[in-house]
């Protein structure tokens, strides 16, 4: 048990000086050949980056909560994300980010998440694609009608 707890510590330790990396760099230095897409309905994006020795996998609500799973380049296991909205600026949200390694068994949640970073802010731009005005999104997103 105390392994695991350990082995998860580290990969939050990685998570958080990847998070540091993105607010301390800038956004645009994250954006080089990965993607992001708005939803369908242009309620949230998806975020698939290179940040540091990871690839990130987010679901961003736009200027709400985001979600996800951050893969080491490495191969070794993933770890997984909640980060809650908690204040925002013209430029930036500010999350209280938690993290955990996967579940190996029943009882999965609650105990397993750590908090690995509060307050910290994020640049809008790191959420949109290229082009995208952080102060007018939906503007720029086409709606799929059914």
């Amino acid at each position: 048990m105390m392994r695991a707890a350990r082995k998860a510590s580290a990969r939050t330790i990685g998570f958080l000086a990847a998070l540091v990396a993105v607010t301390t760099l800038g956004a645009s230095s994250a954006l080089a050949g990965d993607g992001v897409q708005f939803s369908g309905d242009c309620d949230r994006t998806y975020v698939n980056k290179r940040v540091g020795e990871e690839q990130w996998a987010i679901t961003w609500e736009i200027y709400g909560n985001a979600t996800g799973n951050v893969f080491k380049l490495d191969g070794s296991d993933p770890s997984f994300i909640e980060c809650v909205l908690v204040n925002e600026t013209e430029t930036e949200e500010v999350f209280n980010c938690y993290g955990s390694s996967a579940c190996a068994g029943p009882p999965c949640g609650g105990s397993q998440w750590t908090l690995i970073a509060e307050n910290l802010p994020i640049p809008l731009a790191f959420f949109f694609p290229p082009g995208v005005d952080p102060l007018s999104p939906f503007e720029q997103c086409e709606i799929v009608e059914e």
